[in-house]
């Protein structure tokens, strides 16, 4: 029977795989090649580098990673030792923009502020990039995104550098590239970052590596009236002390970490090994899954409102940011606030009853929020 070894935090690969064969868990990152060596398949998240150290001299034909990055593989390697590989492109895509709806609405005034003429930027529109600005254009803001890989008609909000930064909202959703002409490890720093307007948030929710802790700190001193939204740092899951106190939210790499997102990772990975074997899978109900989250409103709320009581009834990162900041207190470990996440579902499945009260304009704006693109 084949081996299929498979990262603790990866839900539902025993129902989705043991026909295929045998199921092994390890932890992210404290797999070893020793472990690797008997087995015939390898499903991972962005915490295990998977390379020629860990893999060469083992029978591994299939590596697959339920997330949306690829950093973590050395995918020319893995060609050239004929291994096939895939990842789980957009699979998460909707639980990080749901992360940073949260953060919108957790943050005094930036909800008004991009209700009210204000504009958000993003870099990178990639899978998470692209709907966020879908999904923030379909409530009235203003967009503009920077992506250099992309023309016009890919990203139609393409604008430079300078004008995306200069947004009250500036949101980083790149993966981690160090080479070519474009490559996003250390991309901004702080003399760019002073094109910020004042009072603005800097959000990074694609690679810690993009901001490196140096230019943030260097950034906060020139400019203490910027707000900063991590999700991502610099040596996870060794991160600065000194620049979590001085974030205004602060989680351990959870963005993308809905349930609902999950379940789309494995199953992306899943059907894909099933096809490299010649196999098929079989039909599995997500029993991981928690309830959607139900919200009763009335008509009588404003819509800022309403959207606040909506993405916040699924999901208040400052709930994620209290356990982060506890964990440097108690001593407890990063990759354990991962471990055991809560459950959490997305926006697009909150059930929202009572809507034949609501006005058209109150309706529009809960399809709004809710819409997965």
């Amino acid at each position: 029977m084949s081996l299929i070894l498979v990262d603790e935090n990866i839900p539902a690969a025993e129902e989705l795989l043991s026909a295929l064969g045998e199921i092994r868990r390890f932890r992210g990152r404290e797999l070893t090649s020793a472990e690797v060596k008997t087995a015939d398949a390898l499903l991972v998240r962005s915490v295990t580098r998977v390379d020629a150290q860990l893999l060469r001299g083992s029978q591994v034909q299939f590596v697959g990673s339920t997330t949306i990055g690829t950093d973590h593989l050395d995918t020319r390697w893995l060609d050239s030792a004929g291994i096939r590989w895939c990842s789980a492109p957009g699979s998460n895509a909707n639980s990080v923009v749901d992360y940073v709806f949260s953060a919108i609405c957790v943050l005094p005034g930036l909800l008004e502020t991009l209700r009210g003429g204000g504009q958000a930027g993003i870099v990178g529109y990639g899978n998470v990039g692209s709907r966020l600005h879908r999904r923030l254009a379909a409530l009235g803001v203003a967009c503009r995104a920077y992506d250099p890989l992309l023309d016009i008609v890919q990203c139609p909000v393409s604008d430079s550098l300078e004008a995306v930064l200069n947004s009250d909202l500036v949101c980083l959703h790149t993966p981690l590239t160090r080479k070519g002409p474009h490559p996003t490890a250390g991309m901004l720093d702080a003399k760019a970052l002073q094109a910020l307007p004042a009072g603005a948030v800097l959000l990074n929710a694609g690679r810690g590596e993009a901001l490196p802790d140096r230019v943030l700190q260097e950034l906060l001193i020139e400019r203490p009236d910027l707000k900063l939204v991590l999700d991502v740092w610099e040596g996870e899951p060794d991160i600065s002390a000194e620049l979590l106190a001085q974030c205004d939210i602060a989680t351990p790499h959870i963005a993308g970490y809905s349930q609902d997102g999950k379940w789309l990772g494995v199953t992306q990975i899943a059907q894909a090994l099933a096809e490299h074997w010649g196999a098929t899978l079989p039909k599995v109900e997500p029993a991981f899954l928690v309830p959607a989250p139900t919200i009763r409103v009335s008509g009588e709320l404003d819509e800022l409102a309403l959207i606040r009581q909506a993405v916040l009834s699924v999901y208040d990162l400052r709930e994620d940011d209290r356990r982060l900041r506890q964990t440097f207190v108690s001593g407890a470990d990063f990759d354990e606030l991962r471990r055991n996440y809560p459950a959490r579902r997305e926006l697009a499945v909150l059930d929202v009853s009572g809507q034949g009260a609501l006005p058209e304009s109150l309706r529009q704006t809960l399809v709004a929020l809710r819409t997965v693109v």
